[in-house]
């Protein structure tokens, strides 16, 4: 006895219609993907370019720092005392000199770029040599208690 499995015109149209509805579905979700995965890209490159900016904030602070030497090693000739005498006295606010290392940092949003120098002695050509070129990135605290 074999039967016959008859599908009539309105099985068809159901199966029709959850193939649609299931392609409608996955083209959603696609799309969905894809816009997260555009806004991911274009945070990623946001993030790329200050971090560019802060690299070039932080070659011409260096620049400037070299300004400087120049001047304080006019002025104080090859006594190393005197001559970091000099740069301490005419290093802007935001640099500071220890231990013949000159540190300062350049803050954009909640990124910030730390930056070190060693000071070479007068008389060479070059003036100074990075220690520390290192992007330090701030976490929002949570309010979270465990």
């Amino acid at each position: 006895m074999k039967r016959k499995v008859a599908l009539g015109p309105g099985a068809a149209s159901l199966i029709l219609i959850v193939v649609v509805l299931s392609l409608c579905m996955m083209a959603m979700l696609t799309q969905i993907g894809s816009r997260n995965d555009y806004n991911l890209c274009k945070r990623s490159a946001e993030m790329v370019q200050r971090v560019y900016e802060l690299n070039e904030q932080s070659e011409r602070k260096l620049a400037g720092l070299d300004e400087i030497l120049v001047k304080a090693q006019q002025e104080a000739g090859d006594d190393m005392d005197a001559y970091l005498q000099k740069v301490e006295e005419l290093l802007p606010e935001d640099m500071t000199l220890e231990d013949e290392q000159v540190t300062w940092t350049d803050p954009i949003d909640n990124r910030k770029m730390k930056c070190i120098v060693q000071l070479l002695p007068p008389g060479e050509e070059q003036r100074t040599k990075w220690i520390s070129h290192k992007l330090v990135v701030d976490e929002p605290e949570d309010d979270w208690e465990w």
